[in-house]
């Protein structure tokens, strides 16, 4: 969020500045956008259709997509543990099934790259063609390939823009900020506020819906 000083004059006395808040706002897909970006990884190849659905799915960071180890995948439960970083907390959440869309089944898109990856002695869920630990500088490559391949703008070729869309999707389906700071992983609700930010047309949409039920 930045911040711009007003100095208000006053007759024989001038009043400290005062910081004047200006939003900052933060980059997400819409639906549209989403879908077209993992169809365009689903094209691509399944450790990109299955990596970047975990991302979206979980809010997580290219950093969080590398370490995901086979072990942290649960298929009888369909669950998965996500060890956060930069002091966020761990998780264990629900595997994403969208019912009749193979595009948002995660546990299909994860047994899909598994059944063709080639093993490693770290058991990564997400190895390079050398069958090592799979680095943050290539996901940011294969993020921006891409998202060029599905038509998504600049301000969107970046693989946060995942877990902003994480967040706003909640926000969109009416998830409270308690919801959105535990799924996120967010130690504080100042993080959660900062990656929630919405307009001020989702707040009136948001309003409106909401004394429409009442009336």
């Amino acid at each position: 969020m930045q911040s711009t000083a007003t100095v208000i004059e006053l007759p024989g006395r001038v009043l400290k500045p005062r910081a004047r808040q200006v939003r900052t706002r933060i980059s997400y897909m819409d639906n549209a956008q989403l879908e077209k970006f993992l169809r365009a990884a689903k094209e691509h190849g399944p450790r990109e259709h299955a990596m970047f659905l975990f991302a979206v799915a979980h809010g997580a960071r290219a950093s969080e997509i590398c370490n995901l180890r086979i072990s942290d995948v649960n298929f009888r439960t369909e669950q998965v543990h996500i060890a956060r970083l930069k002091g966020s907390l761990d998780s264990t959440q629900t595997l994403l099934r969208v019912k009749g869309s193979s595009l948002f089944n995660e546990p299909a898109a994860l047994k899909g790259w598994l059944d063709v990856r080639k093993p490693d002695a770290d058991e990564y869920v997400f190895n390079s063609q050398k069958s090592t630990r799979l680095n943050r500088v290539t996901v940011f490559k294969l993020f921006r390939e891409i998202a060029r391949a599905a038509g998504l703008p600049g301000s969107l070729q970046h693989p946060h823009t995942l877990k902003h869309t994480a967040a706003m999707l909640m926000v969109h389906a009416g998830a409270n900020a308690f919801l959105i700071r535990q799924h996120l992983g967010h130690r504080s609700f100042d993080s959660t506020l900062k990656y929630v930010n919405p307009s001020d047309s989702d707040a009136s949409a948001a309003s409106a819906r909401a004394i429409s039920q009442v009336f």
